[in-house]
């Protein structure tokens, strides 16, 4: 992917991404799109400064033109451990990466960040992969690796560490708010029908977990015993 618009916060973030290799396709974003996008956020009380709600609107918009390669975004911290991926989703504010902090204090250097914030889930021969991007929260915690996803885990807050396998039925409307939604019709059904196939072949687990380092010890018992 050759990207063709010149934004602070994406040109440092870049750098691990770029390759001589190719590009499957261009992106040339106008400044009318990038204006109506920020005068959107705006509109939702969302203030931002402009450098990075333009980083967001470009992002937004590449995620239209990955789903022609099975690729969409889905608001999730996801992490490696033994060359699996798992990606572990919840409402903002809810511990996504304070768990995943704590897989990389108990685990140490077997654990990398794929990105803590916004990755690309993405289909590929059959299987879905979870790929690092430069677009990845205020932690700037990103890997440009992709590897199959193993586990999609919801993430909630409890008194105890405990995990249990779940239904698609189960997480579909809560995983489903997770997910970036185009507005374009063809666009938000294929979205809609990639993750009916995701959800339906990849293990998906509740996790009611406390701060604490024994959840991740918990969590990867669990998600490496099955």
């Amino acid at each position: 992917m050759d990207i063709r618009h010149d934004n602070p916060i994406l040109n440092r973030q870049i750098t691990d991404y770029l390759t001589d290799e190719p590009a499957d396709f261009t992106v040339e974003i106008s400044r009318d799109y990038i204006e109506k996008e920020i005068e959107e956020e705006v509109r939702l009380n969302k203030n931002f400064p402009a450098s990075y709600s333009e980083y967001l609107a470009i992002y937004r918009y590449i995620c239209t033109k990955l789903l022609a390669y099975d690729g969409f975004l889905m608001h999730g911290s996801a992490l490696a451990v033994n060359g699996k991926a798992y990606l572990f989703c919840a409402p903002s504010g809810t511990g996504k990466s304070t768990h995943t902090r704590l897989w990389r204090e108990v685990f140490g250097d077997a654990v990398t960040m794929i990105n803590d914030d916004k990755p690309i889930i993405r289909k590929q021969n059959g299987i879905f992969y979870a790929c690092g991007t430069p677009w990845s929260g205020k932690h700037d915690l990103d890997t440009n690796i992709s590897l199959p996803l193993c586990g999609i885990i919801l993430l909630s807050r409890g008194n105890e560490n405990k995990i249990e396998k779940a239904s698609p039925t189960h997480l579909l409307g809560l995983l489903f708010n997770q997910i970036f939604r185009p507005s374009d019709e063809d666009a938000y059904l294929k979205t809609i029908d990639l993750v009916d196939e995701m959800l339906s072949s990849c293990p998906l687990y509740k996790l009611s977990c406390t701060p604490d380092q024994e959840a991740a010890e918990v969590a990867y018992r669990a998600l490496n015993n099955t």
